[in-house]
């Protein structure tokens, strides 16, 4: 059996480390400066021998005009898009980049993309929109290309608000949108990383808790192989808050939450599952996997009712989690990448995609959502909760 099926990035990790590794660095740089980044192979017969020295991709104006209202967002986009063909896992070219302004541009980038009007900010991950190639041709906002050197660069307006949504380098569909975030201040760039997996794209950058990146830069090739003998230890921590503007809030654990586990290869099934082929309904009305109903998080309000959960356990293997008392629940999983997705037994509240790691520890809070926490925030969130009350979650969350 080919290793590309297996797990690529196990096998290719060394072909892409190096553009990472500039992208990390040059995050932190101002100007133009020159950046190493492999050459990598068009097909699987294509050797990568040589290493290439090459400037950031930058587009016309009026995107990439610097001034002091603007800041430089740089990207790297890399994995695999479609692991059934015969190029290798790698670095990326020809991915296109969007990045709305999340008050002017939102509701006519979604009308023109998808021919919905229904105020979308962002999609769950591992979800993806078709379009065409005429409507994407057709958006009123402006994109960046990622070149032959697999990266891109432009400047955007300060303090607003973007989503970034990506458009697959092989089909007319809109493979990944991030969760909505604001661009700082000056004098600092920002890159962003966007990672093709399955045919979805995954964006994060270095300063939003992720710590994917990092360890793909620093560990060693063993920690992500599918065979490795030492599985990641990864704890839920279940817990809930009440109070308000006028009473204190109070925080405590809450047993009863549910997780569930799904494999990188069966997040497309888990989502056709669950929407029944895109769409899900609840009480005569229509939700599309692509509108958060609630909450910020894209995933929040989309239904998963007993006849979901019965199309799922009929398409994939999920495992679920349940976090029972006293709220807090340790297990192991083999390296690779997972959606985990916390829900009860009528809605999903949220979800998250993560790549683990073999031997390491890992730590999520689980609350109206799931949200990984970095190795200092879960240390200090077990050490708080020894001192909190145990109340069990009436939402079952």
């Amino acid at each position: 059996m080919s290793h590309k099926h297996q797990n690529p990035r196990w096998i290719r990790r060394g072909l892409w480390i190096g553009v990472l590794a500039a992208g990390v660095a040059c995050s932190g740089q101002s100007g133009s400066a020159p950046s190493s980044v492999p050459t990598e192979p068009t097909t699987a017969s294509s050797p990568v021998t040589t290493t290439t020295e090459v400037e950031w991709r930058t587009v016309p104006a009026p995107l990439a005009e610097e001034s002091e209202e603007k800041v430089r967002v740089r990207f790297v986009a890399y994995g695999d898009v479609d692991p059934n063909d015969d190029i290798p896992f790698g670095v990326i070219p020809d991915v296109r980049i969007f990045i709305i302004n999340l008050g002017s541009e939102l509701a006519d980038w979604w009308d023109t993309i998808w021919d919905v009007e229904m105020g979308i900010t962002s999609i769950a991950p591992g979800v993806q929109i078709q379009s065409t190639a005429e409507n994407i041709e057709a958006s009123p906002v402006n994109f960046v290309t990622t070149g032959s050197d697999r990266t891109a660069e432009t400047y955007v307006e300060l303090s607003n608000a973007y989503t970034i949504c990506v458009v697959s380098p092989i089909a007319d569909v809109i493979a990944g949108c991030n969760r909505r975030g604001q661009i700082g201040k000056k004098p600092r760039d920002y890159a962003y990383f966007v990672y093709f997996s399955h045919g979805s794209a995954y964006i994060d950058n270095e300063e939003d808790g992720s710590e994917r990146y990092r360890r793909f830069l620093h560990e060693d090739l063993e920690a992500y192989s599918p065979f490795s003998s030492k599985p990641a230890s990864v704890t839920f921590v279940s817990t809930r808050y009440t109070g308000s503007d006028i009473e204190p809030y109070v925080y405590f654990l809450a047993p009863g939450a549910s997780v569930a586990i799904i494999d990188d290869a069966d997040i497309a099934a888990w989502w056709a599952a669950v929407s029944d082929d895109g769409t899900a309904i609840r009480d005569g009305e229509f939700f599309s996997l692509a509108i958060p109903i609630y909450g910020e998080d894209p995933a929040y309000g989309i239904p998963y009712d007993k006849a979901a959960h019965e199309r799922v356990l009929e398409n994939i293997s999920v495992r679920t989690i349940s976090v029972d008392w006293p709220g807090i629940i340790e297990t192991d999983l083999k390296p690779g990448d997972y959606l985990f997705c916390n829900f009860n037994e009528e809605q999903i509240f949220g979800c998250d995609y993560e790549d683990i790691a073999a031997a390491q520890k890992y730590i999520f809070r689980v609350e109206l959502g799931i949200w990984p926490l970095s190795d200092s925030g879960g240390q200090q969130l077990l050490k708080e909760v020894e001192d909190w009350e145990i109340r069990p979650s009436l939402a079952g969350n």
